[in-house]
């Protein structure tokens, strides 16, 4: 999030301001999101004892499980903002751009795989460990997701929905795989992973119950957000894809408004409006509210299941012929 805020040809997302604030656009918690997605899913998939490649391949699903649900009422909620037209983040499921829930796999994938390789397999310091891991994590991120943009016959740097049916059935089938071939291996269960799973399914129902129960049209979000001005005015990105530079208040299909005065006057909020980078905006009422419901309770549901499944193995072992 850091590096991408600082660079103005991929800049295409606005956090909401939060209790504490790192820097006028980075929440203290979204490291910590960070933390727990790819913590979760990389010990989740230790667990497995599946060979390297199929267990990277898991730890990415496993921690797209958490970040998925996340994404979907962050963006309902008005816990972060979008750009309107960039291209890597163009195609939306339920308000989630599909670059969004590829990058997750990937990079939570790549985060596993360079961690485990260097730490466990290669027995590195853990100081160096870290360093390669922090350096090139990302690198192997974007390999991956030009790979699934190519085999899925698409435009460099507009990732659609195919992508991420790639990526999820390469996945499936590695992992698949990797089952059939992984060696016999002890339990390595603890019992603070009874503490994990519940803090998870903790997560999920208050996620659930969240969507089902909030009201996204009394969410108000005051801060940084696309810089409104001339709808006119157009630009490429980093891979050439043009897009506008600027929000067209008239015209944009984001999933907030700007006729915020009503609401905010009736939560005591001061609607601002007279700067074009720091506004008020205010969420939409629900245009299906059983879609968005029942797609993130089954999400969180089938989240909630493959982490029981994981974090309470208990470990194979092969039974001698005789």
């Amino acid at each position: 999030d850091a590096i991408f805020m600082m660079l103005p040809m991929v800049d295409n997302f606005w956090q909401a301001q939060a209790c504490i604030m790192l820097t006028p656009r980075m929440p203290l918690y979204i490291p910590c999101v960070y933390n727990v997605f790819m913590y979760c899913g990389f010990i989740a998939s230790e667990l497995m004892g599946l060979p390297l490649i199929a267990g990277s391949c898991l730890a990415g699903i496993l921690g797209e499980a958490i970040y998925s649900p996340y994404d979907i009422t962050g963006a309902k909620f008005l816990w972060w903002t979008w750009h309107d037209t960039d291209a890597p983040i163009r195609n939306r499921i339920l308000g989630v751009p599909v670059g969004s829930s590829v990058w997750v796999i990937t990079f939570a994938c790549s985060f596993y795989f360079i961690l485990n390789f260097t730490l466990f397999r290669k027995k590195m310091s853990s100081f160096l460990s870290v360093v390669l891991t922090g350096l090139f994590s990302t690198p192997l991120m974007m390999v991956q997701m030009s790979f699934l943009q190519f085999i899925s016959a698409e435009e460099q740097g507009l990732p659609t929905r195919r992508s991420l049916l790639s990526v999820l059935s390469l996945y499936s089938i590695i992992i698949g795989y990797g089952v059939t071939k992984k060696a016999s291996t002890p339990s390595r269960f603890k019992s603070a992973n009874y503490f994990l799973l519940v803090c998870l399914v903790s997560y999920y129902t208050f996620l659930t119950l969240n969507m089902g129960l909030g009201y996204p049209e009394n969410h108000i979000s005051t801060g940084v957000h696309q810089e409104t001005g001339n709808c006119s005015v157009r630009a490429p990105d980093m891979t050439g894809h043009y897009r506008q530079v600027y929000l067209c208040k008239e015209t944009h299909g984001q999933d907030f408004t700007f006729d915020c005065e009503e609401v905010c006057k009736k939560k005591g909020v001061e609607f601002i409006t007279d700067s074009s980078t720091w506004y008020t905006v205010c969420g939409r009422r629900h245009s299906n509210h059983n879609l968005w419901l029942y797609s993130t309770a089954a999400i969180c549901a089938l989240g909630a299941m493959m982490y029981t499944f994981t974090l309470t193995y208990a470990g194979s072992r092969k039974q001698k012929k005789t």
